[in-house]
Order: structure tokens, then sequence, then C-alpha cells
């Protein structure tokens, strides 16, 4: 079965979350959650889950700056 991402969510794999634009942290959030849900090994749900975690906390601190 293929992974759950879509093309543009394949694209942000191993960007920097400083380097992605809004849209693109909203997108790899929802792309976190799926392959958290998808993955069956512990240790990658959790580095999946940690990624949207600092993801989020990154648009939050945008959203601040505002």
């Amino acid at each position: 079965m293929a992974e759950p991402l879509t093309r543009s969510q394949h694209q942000l794999r191993g960007r920097k979350l400083a380097d992605m634009t809004v849209e693109q942290l909203r997108d790899w959030i929802d792309a976190c959650d799926k392959m958290e849900t998808w993955v069956g090994a512990a240790k990658a749900r959790r580095g999946w889950r940690l990624s949207g975690i600092e993801a989020q906390a990154e648009l939050e601190r945008r959203d601040e700056d505002v």
C-alpha cells in the first residue's frame, strides 16, 4: 500500500520548517497527521508526531509575529 501523502507533501520531506510558507506548513501538519496513523513502528509514529508538533509551533510563532 502506498503512503497516503500527496505529491506536494512528498516534496516537503526533508525541508526545514523555517523555509516553508504558511500554506506548506499547514500541508506538512496534515501529512504528519496522516503518516502518524499510517506507519506501524512506534519510533516512526513518534517522529511524525513530533514533526507535526514542531510545524504547529512554527505556524503559531509566525501568527504571533504578524
